[in-house]
């Protein structure tokens, strides 16, 4: 017919344009991070007993870590990047569990095991930091699902 076009879908041959937000909510948790593991250091100079002021501080960071850690993993599902899902997951994943290991530290009478699992941990979640700035934005290789 020729006064009804036949729908013709358009097909966009650029790439995805990256999302840079979990790349830039990325670097404060770095800094938690970050000050966390000196913190927790400063506690492993002075030993037991634990000044309360150093010990309040290495638990509200922990607190702090593991509540931004969940904004960037909630951030991280919106934007429907697998990639973005893993990275955000080896942020929040690593603080969860360093902080149980570090309250087992705490009550259960100084646990090596915990106290390595602790750091172990920590130091897994620096690493998700710094992997989630590097590749945090960049877009997924096929089409996202779920497009609006």
């Amino acid at each position: 017919m020729p006064g009804n076009p036949s729908p013709n879908p358009v097909v966009s041959t650029s790439p995805p344009a990256r999302d840079t937000r979990l790349r830039y909510r990325a670097v404060p948790f770095l800094v938690l991070v970050l000050a966390e593991i000196l913190v927790g250091n400063q506690l492993a100079v002075v030993s037991s007993p634990y000044p309360v002021g150093y010990l309040a501080a290495h638990v509200g960071l922990s607190i702090a870590l593991i509540v931004w850690g969940g904004y960037l993993v909630v951030t991280a599902y919106q934007m429907r990047r697998v990639l973005a899902r893993v990275l955000s997951g080896l942020c929040f994943g690593p603080v969860v569990i360093a902080t149980l290991s570090g309250t087992v530290f705490l009550l259960g009478g100084g646990s090596q095991a915990a106290l390595y699992a602790m750091e172990g941990f920590g130091g897994l979640a620096f690493l998700g930091s710094i992997l989630l700035i590097l590749w945090g934005s960049f877009p997924s290789s096929g089409p996202t699902s779920g497009t609006a």
